[in-house]
């Protein structure tokens, strides 16, 4: 199953940066289970949607012929809950890097406001359509951003 955790794409400018939310509905499975009575969204799945707004990032900047492929964490800090309910803002920006091949990013979330999460991670930029029809992935970028598919 693939779990697409981000929601909205709200703008972006290429090959730098990114923002765009993630809506915690009560009815995500993994909430029954991570608390009981006391749901919180895992921090590895909001490292997770910053990994897919990066990936949507490099998507966006090359006309869907890239994705991003998470491969590191150099940071991560959280300094907060994000429960059902909540929006996480996701702000995500591109940091230099030697390699081309290669790609830093920071990401700063957020829930009404209030600082939640500091992530700085890197990976590999790898051809999209070795992982999925390009087309499909254009369709999902349009819905993303809001526009008819």
């Amino acid at each position: 199953m693939r779990f697409l955790l981000v929601d909205r794409i709200a703008e972006h400018v290429s090959d730098t940066s990114i923002r765009g939310w993630k809506n915690v509905a009560m009815s995500e499975d993994y909430l029954e289970w991570h608390f009981p009575e006391q749901p919180i969204m895992p921090g590895m799945l909001i490292l997770e949607a910053c990994a897919q707004l990066a990936g949507w990032l490099e998507a966006a900047s090359s006309d869907c012929e890239r994705w991003f492929h998470l491969e590191r964490v150099r940071s991560g800090r959280y300094y907060d809950f994000a429960l059902p309910g909540d929006r996480i803002d996701i702000t995500l920006e591109r940091v230099a890097d030697e390699d081309p091949a290669r790609r830093v990013y920071r990401a700063e979330t957020s829930v009404d406001g209030k600082r939640g999460a500091t992530l700085e991670f890197e990976g590999r930029v790898t051809p999209l359509a070795d992982l999925e029809d390009p087309a499909i992935a254009r369709r999902t970028w349009k819905q993303l951003r809001g526009e008819q598919a």
